[in-house]
């Protein structure tokens, strides 16, 4: 028992010990404005992240952990990273922890405490510190960081900054919070990595460059007198004077620069300094090394071998040097780029390393280099080769130096070369297609018949020809074709056996079954339009449509193929590398259906122009046109008629009509390669002479005549004006008067006559109909109104 009440008392003696250190732990900003933890107050202004809004409200200070994670595995831990907790509404009787965020006071000394507590303990050279402390404390003094930015704060009339936001200004991102417990809250922040370079020396000075960071930033990097850092006043910017500028958390760049732009001003000495965007810097001591006056090399010509070999032959001119110093250990970098035109289209690229160039290189010493071997195969026909090669590849990293910089602008060489691969292949074309006769009723018949050619050295048997309408097939034969010589293929006949225009093809070894050199010209095309007969009906429309569809053959790309290729590398092996090549003279051939239309449309206007009034008093010239209007204008308003609709017996009247005939025929051929698709032709036309007649019928409905309208103006296609013929009327009083106008005979009864007016056109299929009726009066008789003068 009293082992156990012993341990009690050890137990009851070290937690207060323990809480006594926890408190001992003093804010980080209390050296700058004395609060301690637990301090409260009622005015807090800023932006508050977990409520997303700009507010005020009471806060408390509370203590945190604050973690930053560097990139190689190591912590930096602030025990007291200071949290402001507030309520979440003015009212709340307790503080929402929930609600913190970790604020510093605006003031270079506090971003100073800061900085060296999460930098404390890591391995950077003193004056970087320095420098990228400089740069960072600096921050508290940016006009940016006011009122209007996220991470500015006011306190009980204390500036504050927001860590998470100020602190992006080291490279660092705020990651997550972590609630360990209920009085121990963590907050969690990611430190990117260093920066680094790598300096090489060649032709020119180059560095290799990595940036990190979570942030906007601008990068820059200088040259400057060795062990002058961090003194920047005589430096040379190696970005030309400008600055990378960057968000990307990893950025990999490089730059170059000529000695002659640094030495002359520096010295050969020099500290190359790449500042991150952050202060923090990457520094390498270097020696310049004199630039060469003159080196240069220079392609002098290509050359392709009977068996595919590709050379170049070279020359070195400048001063003579030493190949270790000039050139990269694994040889001259060499690059020939190849197109291959004709039976085979294809293009590759032939990297290759020279590597027999000798220790000691001397002026105008020159060299040959096998770049590569081409082989284009056994496929019959003319190949175009076209060799464009680089000596010394100057895009190449490791290529030897020259110099001055415009001495690798004359490194490139071209040559251009035809070989012709004999073979015993023939080209079976199909040259023509047609179809007699070209238009036909529905049931009718069409003779088809196509002329083939075998243009080769030797003759093909057993060559499957097809013939189809549209996607249809309609005939085949097994034809012998002789050698450079056109047959013909049928005729046989054809029906049709629907309206519309029929896209007729034949095509030639279908099944691609014998040896043809070039397919492009195994199909030809014609059209044969088939009409409807009619409906011999009553026409009561005054819109009719057709629509119909065409099916054309086009070429829409050529068939893929593999071939191979070999070079010799810098290993004086034989590399061989397959790549695959589009073969022009095999298309891919595939059916397009179009939709196509045609629309006429009628308007008819009658006038007999009875609505123009007289006055006996002041007579004039159109009186003789509506010598009945004294009558027929006030009875017509009683009526409600239009007085131009209503005549004597025995007085005339005019007719126009309106139609409008439209197509959208072969405006939609589809574009294939080639030329394809070829028109089928053929043209599509409205109503012609004899084509719109007007007939007549009297007031007891019976037919009296049919006139043939005549075309005023307008033509084929779209808008014409159909009138009465016109023709010579002598009247009583010896008057002859030239008029297109139809004249009611004198006996006509009252009543209603009508002009039916039916258009009838071929169109593309015979079938198109319309029509339009007018109907008209007759009130009283000529002779009404010479009793009406005679009276007068």
């Amino acid at each position: 028992m009293k082992r156990i009440l012993g341990i009690c008392l050890l137990i009851i003696i070290l937690i207060p010990s323990l809480l006594a250190s926890a408190d001992e732990i003093e804010p980080l900003l209390k050296p700058r404005v004395g609060w301690d933890y637990g301090k409260t107050g009622q005015y807090l202004t800023g932006f508050i992240p977990a409520l997303d809004e700009t507010v005020v409200r009471p806060w408390e200070l509370s203590r945190w952990k604050a973690i930053f994670n560097f990139q190689d595995g190591t912590k930096s831990i602030l025990e007291n990273y200071d949290v402001f907790a507030v309520k979440k509404k003015p009212e709340d009787p307790k503080f929402d922890k929930e609600n913190g965020f970790g604020l510093v006071v605006k003031s270079q000394a506090a971003l100073g405490d800061l900085f060296d507590v999460v930098m404390k303990g890591q391995n950077i050279e003193q004056k970087q510190l320095a420098y990228f402390r400089e740069k960072f404390v600096a921050s508290a003094d940016d006009e940016a960081l006011n009122s209007e930015s996220p991470f500015y704060y006011k306190v009980e009339n204390r500036q504050f900054l927001r860590i998470s936001g100020i602190i992006q200004r080291m490279g660092i991102a705020f990651d997550r919070t972590e609630k360990f417990s209920e009085s121990d809250r963590r907050a969690h922040f990611n430190v990117s990595g260093w920066p680094d370079i790598t300096v090489t020396t060649g032709s020119k000075l180059k560095v290799d460059f990595t940036a990190n960071g979570y942030s906007k930033r601008y990068i820059t990097m200088y040259a400057i007198p060795r062990g002058n850092f961090p003194n920047l006043t005589k430096s040379i910017n190696l970005f030309d004077g400008a600055q990378l500028n960057t968000s990307v958390d990893r950025y990999k760049g490089s730059t170059e620069m000529a000695y002659s732009r640094i030495v002359p001003f520096l010295g050969k000495e020099v500290d190359i300094v790449l500042d991150d965007g952050y202060g923090r810097t990457a520094i390498k001591s270097v020696t310049l090394p004199d630039e060469p006056v003159e080196m240069d090399y220079v392609p002098i010509v290509l050359s392709l071998t009977e068996s595919g070999q590709l050379w170049m032959k070279f020359k070195y001119q400048g001063e003579d040097f030493n190949k270790s110093e000039f050139v990269n250990k694994k040889g001259v970098p060499m690059v020939a780029s190849v197109k291959i035109g004709g039976a085979v289209t294809t293009e590759f690229s032939m990297p290759s390393l020279y590597t027999a160039l000798p220790e000691e290189i001397k002026d105008k010493q020159e060299f040959s280099v096998l770049l590569g071997k081409i082989d284009v195969g056994d496929k019959p026909g003319k190949y175009y080769i076209k060799v464009t090669a680089f000596v010394n590849n100057p895009k190449d990293s490791d290529r030897a130096t020259e110099a001055p910089d415009d001495a690798y602008k004359n490194n490139e060489v071209k040559g251009e070369w035809t070989i012709d691969v004999g073979g015993n292949g023939n080209d079976l074309i199909a040259q023509s297609v047609t179809a007699a006769p070209g238009s036909i009723q529905v049931g009718g018949k069409s003779t088809i018949s196509a002329k083939v050619k075998n243009v080769g050295s030797k003759t093909e048997s057993n060559v499957l020809i097809r013939f189809y309408d549209n996607q249809t097939q309609i005939y085949e034969a097994r034809k012998t074709l002789p050698a450079n010589e056109v047959i013909t293929v049928g005729g046989f006949n054809w029906t049709g056996s629907s309206a519309g225009v029929h896209n007729i093809s034949v095509h030639v070894d279908p099944l691609k079954e014998k040896n043809d050199t070039d397919r492009t010209n195994n199909i030809a095309t014609t059209g044969c339009s088939v009409s409807g007969s009619g409906s011999g009906e009553t026409c009561t429309r005054t819109t009719a449509n057709n629509n119909w569809t065409v099916t054309y053959k086009l070429i829409t790309g050529y068939h893929t193929k593999t071939g191979t290729t070999t070079w010799t590398g810098a290993d004086g092996k034989s590399h061989t590398e397959t790549y695959t090549y589009t073969d022009y003279s095999d298309p891919i051939w595939e059916s397009r259906n179009v939709s196509y239309q045609e629309s006429l449309k009628i308007s008819t206007e009658a006038n007999t122009k009875q609505g123009i009034a007289t006055d006996p008093k002041n007579p004039k010239t159109s009186d003789r046109e509506s010598r009945g209007s004294w009558e027929i204008i006030p009875w017509a308003r009683k009526s409600g008629l239009n007085p131009n609709m209503v005549t004597r017996a025995g007085y005339g009247f005019e007719l126009k009509v309106t139609t409008n005939y439209e197509t959208d025929w072969e405006e939609k051929v589809p574009k294939g390669l080639e030329n394809t698709a070829k028109k089928i032709g053929g043209e599509y036309i409205g109503p012609k002479q004899g084509e719109v007649i007007a007939k007549i019928y009297n007031t007891k409905g019976r037919w009296v005549e049919s006139v043939i309208l005549e075309r005023t103006s307008g033509g084929n296609v779209g808008q014409a004006i159909w009138q009465l013929p016109k023709k010579s009327h002598t009247f009583s009083d010896g008057q002859t008067v030239e008029e297109r106008k139809y004249y009611t005979d004198k006996d006509w009864s009252d009543g209603n006559f009508s002009v039916v007016i039916v258009v009838n056109a071929s169109g593309s299929q015979g079938n198109l109909e319309v029509c339009s009726t007018e109907k008209m009066r007759i009130y009283g008789s000529m002779y009404d109104d010479s009793q009406n003068i005679r009276q007068k």
